[in-house]
């Protein structure tokens, strides 16, 4: 996203040494992490307009120019009761644990979290489940101070449910706990299927299917065991893949990081069309649903590595869903979650 703006980061960083970036500059940041990464003289321009973003969102006039009340909108749902939820249970060895799908897991497939608990269920007996979002979005825009309203709510939740681990199958939630909550022991949902095993109608199914890219999301770049498990994963489902030339700690954003749609459309919609090119394969997989709705976006056929693991026999292309049907499928799979039963 850098070079939307300059030609040359030290022209960039010479110009900063005298004014703060402008706020297109800072909102047209999508967080990554690559920037500090790759920086031979490792400046971090990320925390740069991350800082810059929070200074701006004291003014909500700014705010509200780079498409804050849509933030506030999805937020404030996203925390009512209408569609977040929490279910614990009273039997098993592992009632300290929780399930967290995210938000956009949810609003992509009822179903498929239904599923996942499921087998969770299974192998970790007593782990209990929380429909929540983790606040990222408003803290993606730089508004901290509701941010730390969200959070607290999310610990909160958590606490009344006697959770001490949580496992994530978001990528942004485990970041977000494991980094504004340290006390709260994080695990991704992909280690945990990767070192339990995955369901048995799964496990070397996709032997003849077409090649695949990898994509791997930017939020975890440095969770280099996570990066591991999820292609132990894909061994394991033999499914065919390739790997993008910039990959785990390297990663490319995939458009839709830091509220970019929001913030900056334009560059978001670009962003995705240049990830999606970078690979031949008609077909690009993530362990992260918003990068795989980026995907689609882009171009390419955008799938979850969850949708190989538990949809084998259905999926082949991830329905295009408008946003009131996203918000539908929260509300029900929140009605799921509440209709579950002590015993698995």
């Amino acid at each position: 996203m850098l070079y939307a703006f300059t030609s040359s980061p030290k022209t960039l960083l010479t110009h900063f040494s005298t004014e703060k970036p402008t706020t297109d500059m800072a909102f047209s940041c999508v967080s990554c992490g690559l920037c500090a990464h790759v920086c031979p003289s490792d400046i971090d321009f990320g925390h740069i307009f991350s800082t810059s973003k929070k200074t701006y969102a004291t003014d909500k006039s700014i705010l509200k120019k780079y498409g804050y009340d849509g933030v506030r909108f999805h937020q404030k749902n996203s925390f009512s009761k209408h569609f977040s939820t929490t279910m614990k249970f009273s039997k098993g060895e592992y009632t300290h644990m929780a399930f967290m799908p995210g938000c956009a897991l949810c609003s992509y497939s009822p179903k498929l979290v239904q599923d996942v608990f499921a087998h969770l269920r299974s192998i970790l007996p007593g782990i209990g489940i929380i429909q929540q979002c983790c606040g990222t979005p408003t803290r993606m825009v730089g508004d901290m101070a509701q941010f730390g309203v969200y959070h607290a709510q999310l610990e909160n939740d958590l606490a009344s449910m006697g959770a001490t681990t949580v496992v994530s199958a978001c990528e942004n939630c485990y970041m977000s706990i494991k980094t504004y909550a340290p006390h709260i022991e994080i695990v991704s949902l992909y280690s945990v299927l990767a070192q339990h095993g995955i369901p048995k109608e799964a496990m070397n199914a996709f032997g003849s299917h077409e090649k695949v890219a990898l994509h791997d999301p930017c939020p975890t770049r440095f969770e280099r065991h996570l990066h591991e498990d999820v292609r132990t994963l894909l061994k394991v489902l033999e499914l065919p893949f390739e790997e993008f030339k910039y990959n785990r700690e390297k990663t490319l954003c995939c458009g839709s990081g830091g509220m970019l749609e929001l913030t900056n459309p334009a560059l978001a919609k670009e962003q995705m069309k240049t990830r999606a090119e970078q690979t031949a394969c008609g077909s690009i997989v993530s362990y992260c649903q918003s990068c795989a709705e980026s995907m689609s976006r882009g171009g390419k056929n955008g799938l979850h590595l969850l949708d190989f693991i538990f949809n084998a026999k259905e999926i082949a292309h991830q329905p295009k869903q408008g946003v009131v049907k996203k918000w539908y499928n929260r509300y029900r799979s929140r009605k799921r979650i509440e209709a579950l039963k002590d015993t698995p």
